[in-house]
């Protein structure tokens, strides 16, 4: 696995709000590049699951644009990203979260594509905010 550099802080404080997990895609349903997958843990407990779906630019060189969300038992995370060489590894911003993640910021580092036999493997890095509402 890659290891991930820790997101760039504004202040002293958002240090110790940073969250580093990782997530495996298994059970992918759909065909590439607007999938569902399911998400497991580092157990191998599943945690919820992913949705992508992009849509390509018929240009030269061709050009993707994805979106999607990370739907986790405690929250979603949303991401986007834009791209003409999607070869691992890259990052894509995280542009919202609800629950947990209502003020989540940062990236993902997606260090594995779903070809691989064991599904795809992210390395997320998430500042989190104040407490948010769950309700």
């Amino acid at each position: 696995m890659l290891s991930a550099p820790l997101a760039h802080a504004d202040t002293g404080e958002d240090k110790d709000r940073v969250k580093r997990f990782t997530l495996t895609t298994t059970n992918s349903q759909g065909q590439f590049p607007n999938v569902t997958a399911d998400l497991l843990d580092r157990n191998g407990e599943n945690v919820g699951f992913v949705t992508t779906n992009c849509i390509a630019a018929d240009s030269t060189p061709r050009t993707e644009t994805c979106h999607g969300a990370y739907v986790l038992e405690e929250g979603q995370l949303t991401w986007q990203n834009a791209t003409r060489n999607p070869q691992t590894p890259y990052l894509i911003a995280i542009t919202g979260g609800t629950g947990k993640y209502c003020e989540a910021r940062g990236q993902i580092r997606v260090v594995r594509t779903e070809s691989a036999p064991e599904g795809g493997l992210y390395e997320l890095e998430v500042i989190t905010g104040r407490k948010c509402t769950t309700t």
